[in-house]
């Protein structure tokens, strides 16, 4: 804690809501970090929207929304969840607990977008805008990675394969929390799975492990 500490910037010990950030909703607790998540998402949206606009003013909405997006999505926050060992400090329910829980994308993705709003309910927002841009925000936000489904549609036309067609195989929604699992076909045979919070996300995960296997076939 104290390396990480230094990291941050921050005592993450000292945070009011600390605990309760770090606990998800598959603990039978009367606190979890469902609205913490909720919360620390809209400062998340609003700091890297504002950071964006300061940084990149020559960029049309559409391309801002496109690094934006590269930053506010559960793959790229899983691995600041990871960089923070917060996976480590994560408090699951015995079930999420054995099926790897704390690998979760979609986990440690809201674990990190509840610290950001305990971050602000103790110190403000302009306090958790510098912890975001110190902290989150690359110094260069590249689009490529987000932009995973354009780029499977690239390669598929190019191979003369068509249009990729996505389905939805799964849809679980258990109270606050929800689970999406598509795949995606390419020529009319699946290349690639994923899961998500939501159809979006899930899609985009299908897409990029589409994307891999089209291009280990290229290798081949």
């Amino acid at each position: 804690m104290v390396q990480l500490n230094k990291r941050l910037g921050l005592e993450l010990e000292k945070i009011t809501r600390f605990e309760e950030a770090m606990t998800h909703s598959s603990c039978e607790w009367e606190l979890n970090n469902k609205k913490l998540a909720f919360l620390g998402d809209v400062i998340l949206e609003l700091s890297v929207s504002l950071y964006i606009l300061r940084k990149y003013p020559q960029l049309s909405v559409g391309e801002m929304t496109e690094k934006r997006a590269s930053i506010v999505n559960s793959r790229f926050l899983s691995k600041k969840a990871k960089e923070w060992k917060l996976n480590e400090l994560l408090k699951l329910g015995k079930g999420e607990r054995q099926t790897g829980g704390e690998a979760k994308e979609t986990i440690l993705a809201e674990a990190v977008e509840a610290l950001l709003g305990a971050i602000y309910l103790d110190y403000g927002y302009k306090n958790t805008e510098n912890f975001i841009e110190r902290n989150i925000i690359p110094e260069e936000i590249e689009m490529e990675d987000w932009n995973i489904k354009g780029k499977l549609q690239e390669l598929t036309l190019s191979k003369d394969f068509g249009l990729p067609e996505y389905s939805i195989i799964q849809e679980i929604i258990d109270g606050n929390d929800s689970l999406f699992e598509v795949h995606v076909k390419i020529n009319g045979k699946i290349l690639g799975y994923g899961k998500g919070r939501n159809k979006k996300e899930a899609e985009e995960v299908a897409a990029k492990n589409a994307v891999e296997a089209l291009l280990a076939e290229c290798r081949e």
